[in-house]
């Protein structure tokens, strides 16, 4: 089930974004050569343990050889990790969907977070409506629809048996 990507979710509005500092990239892409349980769980395994050391707290929805990530922390720990996924030759075809401050963690529970998707729904979610909102986005009290319906997807797939 998918929301309608149109209507913003409210989300609790938090102090100033300059005293947290946080931020949040969200982007896809595709491995270069396929990927078996045990590349992914390697993948995982290295990412958790960076993401821990540097901060980051975020979810990896795949689907054969395509990926969606979100990832979110300070500032400059993200800047580096994205810096790091952009020059990683595992895989191609980045696309950048949200690159922005936010006022609050989306999954703060998760070192890296990590669930299969069907080809539909990781489509849905690459196609929902991400930047449709101005750079104003941090210091609004809505969560940008792409990241709610991520935010949403993510809770069931937690709740399911």
């Amino acid at each position: 089930m998918l929301l309608n990507a149109q209507s913003p979710v409210p989300c609790v509005r938090l102090p100033p974004l300059l005293m947290s500092k946080l931020h949040s990239i969200v982007y896809t892409s595709a491995s270069v050569s396929p990927m078996n349980s045990g590349d992914l769980d390697a993948l995982l395994v290295d990412a958790r343990n960076f993401n821990r050391q540097n901060e980051i707290t975020g979810v990896l929805l795949h689907s054969g050889s395509n990926f969606m990530q979100c990832f979110e922390g300070p500032e400059e720990a993200v800047q580096r990790v994205y810096q790091r996924i952009l020059g990683s030759r595992k895989h191609t075809d980045v696309v950048e969907f949200m690159n922005l401050p936010v006022q609050q963690r989306t999954f703060s529970d998760w070192a890296m977070g990590s669930a299969m998707t069907t080809p539909s729904e990781l489509l849905a979610l690459s196609t929902a409506t991400w930047n449709q909102l101005s750079s104003e986005l941090a210091f609004s009290p809505f969560t940008p629809p792409g990241l709610a319906i991520l935010q949403v997807f993510w809770s069931m797939r937690q709740s399911s048996p």
